[in-house]
């Protein structure tokens, strides 16, 4: 396993790369510099944004990283329809003030839940996602992931959350809306041969999906996670181990201590887990299975984000991007044992 992880690090440099034919990139932050190749996603949006010709519809739970707000503005001002949603909580300060200065339109979801999404639907062709909020924050001090695929099929697929949200008023669904949701509402897109499927929560159970993939892994399950507090898919996690599979995993130190946390729990059953060893926030959302599937997105393992928050995953079955995030893990996981 060790000299597995030694040659995908070798061969796989950290940060982005474009897939067949350029329509996919991955980007990692780097704090402490440490990470060398890493791509910012706030530079690879800014860089989005500057090409976008036609559109930008934007989901994110909080948007004051000045320079996304001044890309949308120039944006806004070369004639493209910028649209935005953020959570109610975050509807101040002065990105939002600037943002709003310039004639765009900013969608608050005016609940007690979160909008927690972090995605982005460029010229109906190109989503962008993952865990990076666009703050300061998140962009130069805590570890994040974001990904960016071309594809209008995949687009499609959040432009239809995003409208629900911008466009009808409608959070926290539990269900799809409207007269055959269910029939209407596609989850899956193939980009260059790469499988790849989008949920919402909470109308999608997201929860119920991620325990299926959990307990169809053969080999091995990694996770980077915020917050993890399911019992559900701690247990998930715990049973595979007890399987034989290898299962391993960082927690986010602030908060792994506390009842709630499935810390303690992996602990005490022998599972490899650590906290992380940034001084701010290790806020990815990631799990990896069986080397070539990743999960992703804005869902931290929370009964919250399942069943309040609107948030979504993208699950992509690719070994080519599974081994990105696996260089990423494995950057970041400071046990040894589990590569003995």
């Amino acid at each position: 396993m060790q000299k597995a992880i030694l040659i995908i690090m070798l061969l796989v440099p950290f940060g982005a790369f474009p897939g067949t034919g350029g329509n996919w990139e991955v980007y990692f932050t780097d704090p402490g510099g440490k990470c060398g190749r890493c791509t910012n996603p706030e530079k690879a949006l800014v860089r989005l944004i500057a090409g976008c010709t036609g559109s930008f519809y934007g989901a994110f739970y909080d948007i004051s990283a000045m320079p996304v707000v001044d890309a949308l503005v120039r944006a806004k001002a070369r004639g493209v329809d910028v649209r935005l949603v953020t959570d109610d909580a975050n509807f101040s300060g002065p990105g939002i003030n600037r943002l709003l200065e310039a004639g765009i339109r900013v969608v608050t979801d005016q609940s007690p839940s979160l909008m927690h999404n972090k995605f982005a639907v460029i010229d109906r062709e190109i989503i962008f996602t993952g865990s990076y909020n666009t703050t300061d924050n998140c962009g130069r001090k805590n570890n994040n992931n974001a990904v960016m695929f071309r594809s209008a099929e995949l687009a499609e697929i959040y432009l239809m959350e995003f409208e629900e949200m911008y466009g009808n008023g409608i959070f926290g669904n539990r269900r799809e809306t409207g007269p055959f949701a269910a029939l209407r509402r596609d989850y899956y897109a193939d980009v260059d041969g790469i499988d790849i499927n989008v949920y919402f929560a909470p109308e999608n159970n997201v929860e119920r999906i991620i325990l299926n993939r959990i307990k169809k892994a053969k080999s091995s399950v990694y996770f980077m996670c915020f917050s993890f507090t399911s019992d559900d898919i701690g247990e998930a996690m715990i049973a595979r181990h007890r399987d034989g599979l290898k299962v391993a995993g960082i927690f986010e130190k602030r908060g792994s201590g506390n009842d709630y946390s499935e810390f303690t729990k992996m602990k005490i059953e022998g599972v490899p887990v650590e906290t992380d060893r940034n001084v701010h926030v290790m806020h990815h959302k990631v799990i990896i299975i069986d080397g070539y599937r990743v999960i992703t997105g804005s869902y931290n393992l929370s009964a919250n984000a399942n069943t309040k928050n609107d948030e979504n995953i993208i699950i992509i079955d690719s070994r080519e991007i599974a081994g990105l995030y696996m260089s990423e893990f494995a950057r970041l996981y400071r046990g040894k044992k589990l590569w003995e």
